[in-house]
């Protein structure tokens, strides 16, 4: 047999491969279609319940869906308020289709050769732990660490489909839509069994085009320098963009590269550049301040507060590296907070989270050696000692000693990736991304302590690092997960003094992408009602340049929102 014939046969092997692959690869499309197909159609939740705690579907080795025990994957104790029967389908059929961060693989490597996957429960300076898929600890000592990773496969497996049959998985589907949060006539007025809507809801329209729309925007700033000038923050890319508008219609407008951080910040599928903030005095100064991520940067995952400067005209940046002003050290990429804007009394305020892992294990949040957990509080203007900034005068815990960090203005917060000043009270408003079950709008003062993660929300939630005679803050509202998962907080409304809306708080969420408006009295909830809804996932708010309100979507799309025709009532 001579060369070209053995040539001509190995083709037809590999093209008879090729096909057999691709008709298996159809063959498990096809087969997942069905699946999808039948449980859209719906199930029988009491058998559903019995397949979920069959050894052949083993959704127990990585999920609760009563108490407190912590396992690899989600509790799923609310899941039929938090998903869709789509998306309960989407997740159980190709887990790793999208996988929130603080339930990413970690994949790690020893120095003796073997590799463990896990999802990090707890990272000290001794060891990492791991819980794997058998839902068992992990524990590495850090001497043996070689290689960490995060891994973009779920430990979920896939091919359910092979030990559940179709009508099997139709009825766990419709057992998961069960799975909902127990509701009763509350024992506090800030947690509401009902938000209703209003009988006429807000108008979102778009400030922009659809040519012109944004890649994952997470902050809009009206601009200091120019009317109908906005400055909009994109995480992913790590850029800044400016924004004009002109004067007719979007054809007038012109949208110009600021800056672009991609040399200093990192990314990831929630980490990147997350906030802007001008300097009060910017068209004097030019200085602007950003919030962005890096790792392994003396620690595994760290926030940047850094300091950058505008050209002499305030159009663009001016080049150059970045004054890094403070670095939030954390050891897991989770729970970072996000914010940063300057306070009516020309400070500028910080949002650092607890840092992870899920619950706070190591009570960072009520641990005031750390930075983590807190709102911060720093004088840019000045500097004290080695500090690239000063400790305000008033900050309490200024003069408290070495075990403290004088930078704490308050503290207790579990992820506060929101929050703005009331421009007539000067109170802080902010949005406090709970864990389980509730989702939480605080007023923070002066050295409060909100009581994560002795509480969350109104509700206890651990007694490890309870302090006998410590005052905790509830928030002024906490809401449920069917009503949302991840709250956004905006502002409270003072453009228009004949508004029904004026001095409500306004504020969304990110997940379910409803708009609510509420009031207090004394930290203590009058009213709160939904407004409306937005068409994308709710990153952000921001205010124009007559405090009318602007709703950030993450999708790319940047809104106005028109409060004109509905009426808070």
């Amino acid at each position: 047999m001579n060369s070209q014939v053995i040539l001509v046969a190995c083709l037809v092997l590999l093209s008879q491969f090729a096909c057999e692959q691709l008709s298996a690869q159809e063959s498990e499309k096809q087969i997942l279609a069905k699946y999808r197909t039948a449980a859209l159609k719906g199930g029988d939740a009491e058998r559903g319940k019995v397949v979920f705690a069959s050894k052949t579907a083993a959704c127990g080795k990585c999920h609760v869906v009563t108490g407190s025990e912590r396992k690899a994957g989600p509790s799923l104790q609310t899941s039929g308020d938090k998903f869709t029967r789509e998306q309960l389908i989407t997740a159980v059929l190709e887990p790793s289709a999208r996988i929130h961060p603080d339930h990413a693989t970690t994949t790690v490597t020893t120095t003796a050769g073997k590799t463990h996957n896990g999802v990090l429960q707890t990272r000290t300076d001794e060891e990492l732990q791991l819980l794997d898929a058998e839902g068992k600890l992990v524990r590495i000592p850090v001497g043996m660490l070689e290689l960490e990773v995060r891994s973009k496969t779920s430990l979920m497996p896939t091919g359910l489909y092979k030990t559940v049959k179709q009508g099997e998985f139709a009825d766990m589907i419709a057992y998961l839509e069960t799975l909902q949060q127990s509701i009763g006539k509350s024992r506090w007025a800030g947690m509401p069994d009902e938000m209703p809507m209003v009988s006429q809801p807000v108008r979102l329209e778009r400030l922009h085009s659809e040519e012109m729309r944004f890649d994952h925007p997470v902050c809009v700033i009206s601009s200091p320098r120019a009317p109908r000038e906005y400055f909009v923050v994109e995480q992913k890319t790590r850029r800044i963009w400016r924004l004009q508008k002109g004067n007719g219609d979007f054809t007038t407008d012109r949208k110009e590269l600021f800056v672009d951080l991609s040399n200093e910040a990192s990314t990831g599928e929630f980490e990147g550049v997350v906030c802007l903030a001008f300097h009060p005095q910017f068209l004097k100064n030019r200085k602007y301040y950003v919030n962005y991520h890096v790792r392994n940067q003396g620690s595994h995952f760290s926030p940047i507060i850094a300091e950058r400067h505008a050209t002499e005209d305030s159009r663009k940046d001016a080049g150059g590296p970045s004054r890094r002003l403070l670095q939030i050290h954390q050891k897991t990429d989770l729970h970072w907070g996000g914010m940063l804007a300057f306070g009516p009394d020309g400070y500028l305020y910080i949002g650092a989270g607890d840092a992870g892992p899920q619950e706070d294990p190591e009570g960072h949040s009520q641990d005031l050696s750390l930075l983590t957990g807190s709102i911060l509080r720093i004088d840019v203007d000045r500097q004290s000692g080695e500090l690239a900034y000063a400790i305000p005068e008033s900050n309490p815990f200024r003069t408290t000693g070495d075990q403290v960090r004088p930078e704490i203005w308050s503290y207790g917060f579990r992820m506060p990736w929101r929050f703005s000043f009331d421009s007539e009270t000067d109170d802080l408003w902010v949005g406090d991304i709970g864990q389980n079950l509730f989702e939480n709008v605080r007023i923070s003062r002066l050295g409060d302590n909100h009581g994560w993660n002795v509480f969350e929300g109104f509700e206890n939630f651990s007694e490890r690092f309870r302090r006998k005679g410590e005052t905790y803050v509830p928030p002024v509202l906490s809401y449920r997960r069917k009503d949302g998962v991840s709250v956004t907080a905006g502002y409270v409304y003072r453009a228009k003094k004949d508004s029904s809306y004026y001095g409500a708080f306004i504020f969304g969420d990110f997940e379910s992408k409803r708009i609510w408006a509420m009031t207090q009295r004394d930290r203590k909830l009058v009213k709160v009602r939904q407004i409306g809804s937005c068409p994308e996932r709710i990153s952000s708010f921001g205010m124009d340049e007559n405090g009318e309100l602007l709703v950030v979507g993450y999708k790319g799309t940047i809104y106005q929102l028109v409060l004109d025709d509905s009426k808070f009532e």
